[in-house]
């Protein structure tokens, strides 16, 4: 039975502290650790105080029986709360454990009550003025402690001090009578400080929590991507490490894939950023169903992601995973009732088979990446301890080229551009040439992707330029100069503006300046290219387009660029003779061109049986190796003096096909 009527008093108090948010309940119950040893401290000291005292004039059973009770049970509770510190509860305990507190904070200040008053009738005036003492003590001390738990405090004061009072005030004598006036103020005193102080902790764990909640935010905000909620970079290296040492405890492998998504620039300026960001969201939904729960993916930026594959990290494995992944990202995407199709490509490392550092292996996941982006784009690959030499190589580049006093280690070379019909220069193209005191002579094919991707490319293009306007100044004034522009030299008005003032400041006349761009580099930034362009004809400034017909949309190009000239691609050229396919081709090209109304530049050309063709066929302009190969500036003069003194009376000779070519910039 009493047990029943205690669980129905729990369920009592209990309820109003389901009220209390668990945060409240968390920081009053580890207040209680540290305050209730205290508490039940006081309380026996007072009872034991108070039995002392009336020692001399009260029964044995009443002065020591109950005391004893109640210092077994305090000394229970004092152990309960001491362990109680160590440990962590849960929320449902904690406020378990705060109705018992409530209950004990009727229960025993009734009992404590009812045994100091029955002590009270067997004093005299003194003893009971020491009663009345160790309790209006007893009961301040108690309050002040437990005030962050209100209803308790309420409990002990309204215990503890209202039949004290009463009792005081019904003995007759002056001085108990104004002791109880006195602790009747302080009583009210008393809770009015509980009620203040109480809100006061509440508001100050509310701060507390809504700071840390903000911390919290803040912490979810700095590592995980706004976009797509996947982990962002800086989780994705912090997962990466971790995992890499507990590999290396366990003697494990660890595999990490870079994912590209191809085609995603060309979505986003042409259906807009926001079309972008859904299909960044859709990309990023697909591949968390396809891997699971045991690959972590994502995203470090951009159209960006990573893969982190804890299993599944076999060679086979993974090149099967990347295929499923770049299998499903090639299913076209339904994006406000609107179909966009792209594809992905996806690169490869291991640990520790080529790297051991999370920086190391995202190093050649990324290279494995980039080769697979230029040679198998849409598929997956892994990095090979073969391509670790290349990739070393590739950061020596890097860092001298950031490091490179362009002015001084950059040059131009000059190849002729010829007229089939007379033999005269028509123009030359500028190529870049490279050479570093810290890795020698590169190539144009190597050291440009890694100027762009470094962030130089422009200032490259800035020196290269004005070192060839220089060059050409001193050129007859018929003969033109072919300049490379990079993807990124045409990809915004500002950088447009600084070529138009590189020109300007020349001695050249605009009209005799063709600048060159790539299929690629307009491919994905057609709106800002078309600007781009534009106000580069509107200077005077002709326009080409090299490497016609090797890239993915090249008769698009031609309708939506203002181009003067295209140039097709060598590998259309070579032993045209005898090639079916090329033959057509370039029949094809230079039909078009004049259909178009442009310039047509065949390159390549190395053999007389190749000249032969292209004179057959029409074309009217050629360049390659059966003139000559790209010469240093200096020889530039002698080159136009001796075109200019034999190109009426001989032939092109067949040069030596044995001449290392130089790649084009």
């Amino acid at each position: 039975m009493i047990g029943i009527l205690f669980e129905k008093a729990l369920d009592f108090y209990g309820a109003s502290a389901k009220r209390n948010s668990a945060e409240l309940i968390r920081a009053q119950y580890q207040i209680c650790t540290r305050q209730l040893p205290l508490v039940y401290t006081i309380l026996l000291s007072s009872i034991w105080g108070v039995a002392l005292t009336s020692r001399a004039v009260a029964p044995a059973w009443l002065v020591y029986g109950t005391p004893v009770i109640f210092t077994f049970v305090f000394t229970a509770r004092i152990h309960h709360w001491f362990n109680a510190r160590s440990e962590f509860e849960t929320v449902e305990r904690c406020r378990r454990a705060m109705a018992q507190i409530k209950l004990l904070g009727a229960a025993l200040p009734m009992f404590f009550t009812a045994w100091a008053l029955s002590l009270f009738e067997y004093g005299d005036h003194v003893i009971r003025v020491n009663i009345a003492y160790f309790m209006a003590i007893s009961g301040i001390c108690i309050v002040v402690f437990m005030m962050h738990l209100r209803i308790a405090a309420y409990q002990v004061a309204l215990f503890v001090y209202i039949p004290l009072v009463i009792r005081l005030l019904l003995t007759g004598d002056s001085a108990l009578v104004t002791m109880g006036v006195n602790l009747l103020i302080a009583a009210v005193l008393l809770v009015v400080v509980v009620y203040v102080q109480s809100r006061h902790f509440r508001n100050a764990v509310k701060s507390e929590v809504a700071l840390q909640r903000a911390s919290e935010h803040n912490r979810t905000l700095a590592n995980l991507d706004s976009l797509t909620s996947l982990p962002n970079r800086r989780l994705f290296f912090d997962n990466l490490n971790r995992e890499i040492a507990l590999a290396q405890e366990n003697s494990r492998r660890l595999a990490v894939g870079i994912l590209d998504l191809d085609g995603f620039k060309a979505v986003n300026d042409l259906h807009g950023h926001t079309i972008g960001d859904l299909l960044l969201q859709h990309v990023a939904e697909r591949l968390k169903r396809l891997v699971g729960g045991d690959v972590l993916v994502s995203r470090l930026g951009g159209d960006e992601f990573a893969l982190l594959i804890k299993t599944r990290n076999s060679d086979a494995e993974l090149l099967l995973l990347g295929e499923q992944i770049c299998a499903v990202l090639r299913t076209p995407f339904l994006i406000e009732e609107g179909r966009i199709s792209i594809s992905a490509s996806v690169g490869y490392a291991v640990y520790p088979d080529v790297a051991k550092t999370a920086h190391d292996l995202y190093e050649c996941a990324d290279y494995a990446l980039y080769q697979n982006k230029r040679n198998n784009r849409g598929c997956p690959s892994l990095f090979a301890k073969e391509q670790a030499t290349e990739l070393e190589q590739r950061g020596l580049i890097e860092q001298a080229i950031r490091s490179a006093n362009l002015d001084k280690e950059l040059s131009v070379y000059f190849q002729p551009i010829v007229e089939v019909s007379s033999g005269r220069i028509a123009a030359f193209e500028a190529l870049a040439r490279w050479h570093s005191p810290q890795v020698g002579q590169v190539a144009p094919s190597v050291f440009i992707p890694i100027a762009e991707q470094s962030g130089r490319i422009c200032e490259i293009t800035h020196t290269l330029l004005a070192k060839a306007l220089s060059e050409a100044a001193n050129w007859p004034h018929e003969i033109k100069l072919s300049f490379n522009l990079s993807a990124l030299d045409v990809s915004a008005a500002e950088r447009t503006l600084k070529l138009a003032s590189i020109v300007m400041r020349s001695d050249v006349d605009p009209r005799r300046i063709d600048f060159e761009i790539t299929e690629t580099a307009a491919m994905g930034r057609e709106s800002e290219v078309q600007a781009s362009i534009a106000d580069l004809r509107v200077l005077g400034c002709g326009i080409s387009l090299d490497d016609f017909g090797t890239g993915f949309s090249s008769l698009s190009q031609l309708h939506a660029l203002p181009l003067t000239t295209i140039k097709i691609d060598r590998s259309f050229v070579s032993e045209l003779d005898k090639n079916q396919a090329g033959y057509k081709i370039v029949k094809s090209l230079l039909s078009l061109s004049r259909d178009m109304g442009v310039e047509c530049i065949v390159e390549g050309v190395e053999t007389n049986a190749e000249l032969d063709m292209i004179k057959r066929l029409g074309g009217r302009l050629v360049q390659g190796y059966l003139w000559s190969a790209p010469v240093p500036a200096e020889q530039v003069g002698v080159l136009i003096a001796k075109h200019e003194q034999t190109c009426l009376f001989l032939a092109p000779m067949e040069r030596a096909k044995g001449q290392e070519r130089a790649p084009l910039s």
